[in-house]
């Protein structure tokens, strides 16, 4: 099983390896915040609209394309 998740992750180059700075973990706050505002988070956890949300501006305000996981 752990070998099929490291074929998958390998698989996945075009991802971005997440290296977190200060900045990005600021703008990442934030972007939850906006997510948690606008009713994105109906629960305990992010709903897909809102996981879309924080992808998408994440990536578009610091340039890096990271997943969910």
């Amino acid at each position: 099983m752990l070998n099929v998740l490291k074929d998958i992750m390998e698989g996945l180059e075009f991802f971005d390896k997440a290296a977190w700075t200060k900045e990005m973990l600021h703008i990442f706050c934030d972007i939850c915040i906006k997510a948690i505002d606008m009713g994105m988070r109906p629960n305990t956890h992010f709903d897909k609209t809102g996981w879309k949300f924080l992808i998408t501006s994440f990536k578009e305000q610091t340039g890096h394309a990271f997943t969910k996981t």
